[in-house]
């Protein structure tokens, strides 16, 4: 077996454990998982590529301090998950702006986009409104780091629509996975402790790595191709 196939399947299996672990609320499993799903994942993507990325590195370690930060159950961990996750976020966004596919105007294409863009500020708006103005500006933070969340969605989705290529298909697929994580997230601790959606937030949340990290290896090759 390939290096980086042990790679990957160590990272699935640390995935499935950190989710078997959220649903029975093991912590004990929980510490030994959580804390090696990136660093498999990041081996996984050095063997595949053999060189090391400094935005692909600096997107693993700010999800990596994110999920380390959740680990502590932290009072209003809110306000700590938000920073690493939020700079998680633009490193998606630029990464993918770098390999943004070349605009054709479309008219079919220009109203999905139109339509996905309006029912991503709809439901930003929602979930800024659970918030109360306060003097931590909690309510302004969640609108910013939303915002980040739909120019992520945005660019992915642009980018589906106008090539359907796999690596487009896997920025997606995260992108979404991001945006399910973090709305689940919001209602599970702000709205309602229905159990299922701490699972869904969290299970969406450690694959988004996963998918991302496809996309760019997949963005390479296609790179590599067109040369």
């Amino acid at each position: 077996m390939k290096t980086s196939k042990i790679a990957l399947f160590a990272n699935m299996t640390c995935c499935f454990l950190a989710i078997i672990a959220d649903v029975f609320k093991l912590d004990t499993l929980s510490l030994f998982s959580i804390p090696l799903i990136i660093p498999f994942l990041f081996f996984y993507y050095y063997i595949e590529t053999n060189k090391i990325s400094v935005l692909v590195s600096l997107f693993l370690l700010f999800n990596f301090i994110g999920d380390s930060v959740g680990l502590m159950n932290f009072e209003n961990e809110i306000y700590y998950i938000l920073p690493p996750f939020f700079l998680s976020n633009l490193i998606m966004i630029f990464l993918m702006l770098m390999n943004i596919e070349k605009f054709k105007f479309i008219f079919l294409n220009c109203v999905a986009l139109l339509i996905i863009t309006i029912s991503l500020f709809y439901f930003w708006n929602a979930i800024v409104n659970l918030f109360s103005f306060d003097e931590n500006n909690v309510q302004l933070k969640v609108a910013i780091y939303g915002f980040s969340l739909i120019v992520l969605v945005v660019i992915a989705s642009y980018n589906v629509i106008w090539n359907i290529s796999i690596s487009n298909i896997f920025s997606m697929v995260s992108a979404i996975c991001v945006l399910l994580s973090d709305f689940f997230y919001i209602v599970f601790n702000f709205q309602n402790q229905l159990v299922v959606l701490d699972y869904i937030h969290f299970s969406c949340q450690i694959f988004s790595y996963f998918f991302f990290v496809k996309y760019v290896l997949f963005k390479e090759k296609e790179y590599l191709l067109k040369k």
